[in-house]
């Protein structure tokens, strides 16, 4: 049955190429017709060997591993915070700023940034403060 089931799908599935937007080389890839030009490029430069292509793979993981240490550090049910401290990755990725810093209002400050080595950093610091009177 399985047989059928892959002759079934490679007989639906065509040939599209995308290009790597650093270099322009073509990559073939097969797909159900219905990956668009954008995604067929984003894979293409995943695929790619060029210096800029693999720069940006590297940008990739690097991206891919700081949102997950926020999701680990902030856990379930903060994704208001989670959301602007990843586009604040995005923003250090660019280079377009150094450090993002939220503020809750709780008594936390989240914070994510790159230090001199490129290496970027998701941090979360709480303020605990007890006082008494007489």
């Amino acid at each position: 049955m399985s047989e059928i089931m892959t002759k079934k799908q490679l007989e639906s599935s065509e040939i599209q190429t995308g290009a790597c937007r650093f270099c322009g080389q073509i990559y073939q890839f097969e797909t159900d017709g219905k990956a668009s030009e954008e995604q067929l490029d984003a894979w293409a430069v995943e695929k790619c060997d060029c210096i800029d292509a693999r720069i940006e793979q590297k940008r990739q993981v690097q991206k891919d591993e700081a949102k997950a240490n926020i999701e680990e550090l902030l856990g379930e049910g903060r994704e208001d915070v989670a959301g602007i401290l990843n586009h604040g990755i995005d923003l250090i990725l660019k280079k377009t700023a150094t450090r993002v810093i939220v503020k809750t209002g709780r008594g936390e400050t989240m914070q994510v940034s790159v230090n001199k080595d490129g290496i970027t950093k998701a941090e979360i610091t709480k303020t605990v403060k007890k006082s008494k009177e007489a």
